[in-house]
């Protein structure tokens, strides 16, 4: 009453940091995107591991086979193209492998198309000749005759 506590305070323990992180923090791996500007005019051969964007004008090859190649409204490639996924909303003249090819309204490809999906909008414009990519032809093949095997076997 007169000054004692009924409860006294516990000491309390002394609270320990954790010591510093002196080792270096190892960067994550990123894919890296490149971009091609509009008024640009790059002349050579691209290979990237992330995704490109082309706004400018190319003349050379573009290799980004694991990842997507966007040819945007007024870009220009004159070169081959190879990537997994292909976005055209402007101009390729040359040949373009990528499993699956989307032309846009305003794009054009002159050229050859190898491809296991091709997509082209109302306004795109192909000229040249397209291949279905021989991976998804043999396939399909193996799927027919599976088919026609069971169709047989069905008799």
């Amino acid at each position: 009453m007169f000054g004692k506590q009924k409860n006294p305070k516990q000491p309390s323990s002394p609270t320990v940091s954790s010591p510093l992180n002196t080792e270096k923090e190892t960067p994550r791996e990123e894919k890296q995107n490149t971009v091609f500007a509009s008024g640009t005019h790059f002349v050579g051969n691209v290979t990237s591991s992330g995704q490109v964007q082309v706004f400018g004008t190319i003349t050379g090859n573009i290799d980004a086979k694991d990842n997507i190649i966007r040819i945007m409204r007024n870009g220009v490639v004159e070169g081959n193209i190879s990537c997994r996924e292909l976005f055209i909303d402007g101009t390729v003249n040359g040949e373009c492998r990528s499993e699956t090819i989307n032309i846009e309204e305003n794009g054009t490809i002159t050229g050859v198309l190898t491809y296991s999906a091709l997509t082209i909008k109302k306004g795109g414009t192909f000229s040249g000749q397209a291949k279905l990519n021989s991976q998804a032809t043999k396939s399909a093949a193996v799927n027919e005759k599976t088919e026609k095997s069971d169709k047989k076997d069905a008799r």
